[in-house]
């Protein structure tokens, strides 16, 4: 029986040391995993402390229907371009460059900035957002008219042409005495800014203000231009509150009458062409006419009971899927218009009873008499995410 005893005691004994062994490796293992998933709690949230972006600015360029987002490393850890990410209005962009100094690479250097390029973004107007105004800047203005927007934003202000940022800090003037005697409307388009001058001609200046050349003065087809518009191709004038024409925009030779008076059009006003040409028209009240880009299927949009002595008017670029018609009314709104001319929206944020003009190029620049170059908001959101979870957001 002493032996029985013996045994099983033996045998109790050696399963314990067996369980032991087996739990205690379980508990180290675990113990491990929990120590290894801490440090690397840690090593992330590390990380997640010295990571950090910001948003400098946000451009889209009309001409090309790019959109460039340049975004800062503001932390102090290198980090993988290749992991960076952008969203879009809700979308997620799967083909976008990404470059430092017009480079590719994917590392990111702590202070170095990413230029991040999209092309064909689809930008759009959201009528709900809110608030819109971005920015007001009056300090440089005295009289503001007309505006236009390439590189920079460019105001017409009495006998000179203001330019600022497109975040709306102010830059130069332009003033040239000898070229530019009576300026009354302006358009930047490419590589030059076009200036129709003294009633009679229009004249080229480069994005930095300095006299090119007189691109349109034809007495014969063109004896009064009251206002222009420039696409790709094209140099449109409207002469004499009559009609339209058309010249290269290559050499400012004539091509044609492109839109005689009568019929839709009977004292066009202004004009501005993207994907069509649009014209302020008056004939027994204001209305807005569309055509196609050869000047046929002229039509009205918008009715007079919707406008009160408009003055300028802008359409978003041709390649967005989305395209809205903008027009200053009353002297104190934007009237926002759909393709159809259906009202869309109606924007008074920052705006005096003295609204001049607007264009519009992935936001909405506003000169205003009162209160000087006013940016509105289109409301395209924008997030870019980089890694260990750090993003950030910005409207356009």
């Amino acid at each position: 029986m002493g032996f029985s005893v013996s045994a099983t005691m033996a045998i109790f004994f050696a399963a314990f040391l067996i369980l032991f062994s087996i739990l205690y490796s379980s508990m180290n293992d675990a113990f491990d995993s929990v120590s290894e998933s801490f440090d690397e709690r840690y090593e992330h949230m590390n990380d997640k402390l010295q990571t950090g972006a910001s948003i400098l600015d946000v451009t889209y360029l009309r001409d090309s229907d790019t959109l460039e987002i340049r975004v800062h490393n503001t932390g102090s850890t290198v980090l993988d371009i290749s992991k960076v990410d952008l969203i879009l209005g809700g979308v997620l962009m799967t083909t976008i460059d990404k470059a430092i100094d017009g480079k590719t690479t994917d590392v990111w250097l702590p202070l170095e900035t990413l230029t991040i390029s999209v092309e064909s973004p689809g930008i759009t107007f959201n009528p709900d957002v809110d608030p819109r105004a971005v920015s007001a800047n009056d300090a440089a203005l005295s009289s503001p008219s007309n505006i236009t927007v390439g590189d920079k934003v460019y105001v017409l202000d009495g006998t000179s042409i203001d330019a600022f940022t497109l975040g709306g800090v102010f830059d130069f003037t332009i003033t040239d005495y000898a070229n530019m005697v009576s300026p009354s409307d302006i358009k930047a388009w490419g590589e030059y800014l076009y200036v129709l001058d003294n009633g009679t001609h229009v004249d080229r200046f480069d994005m930095n203000g300095t006299w090119v050349d007189r691109i349109v003065d034809d007495v014969a087809n063109s004896p009064s231009p009251t206002s222009l518009a420039v696409d790709p191709d094209y140099i449109y004038v409207v002469d004499g509150n009559d009609h339209v024409d058309r010249y290269y925009r290559s050499n400012g030779s004539f091509v044609d009458e492109l839109i005689p008076n009568g019929g839709t059009m009977a004292a066009p006003r202004d004009i501005f062409v993207s994907s069509s040409i649009f014209i302020i028209d008056y004939s027994a009240g204001y209305h807005v006419d569309v055509y196609d880009l050869d000047g046929t299927g002229g039509a009205e949009i918008i009715a007079s009971p919707l406008l009160s002595s408009p003055y300028d008017i802008c359409a978003s670029a041709a390649s967005l899927e989305d395209r809205f018609i903008y027009v200053t009314n009353a002297s104190r709104e934007i009237l926002v218009f759909n393709e159809t001319g259906d009202l869309v929206d109606i924007i008074t944020s920052l705006l005096s009873d003295s609204v001049k003009g607007v264009d519009v190029t992935g936001r909405i620049y506003v000169s205003d008499g009162v209160n000087g170059l006013v940016i509105q908001r289109m409301g395209t959101n924008i997030k870019m995410v980089v890694e260990n979870g750090i993003s950030c957001v910005t409207v356009l």
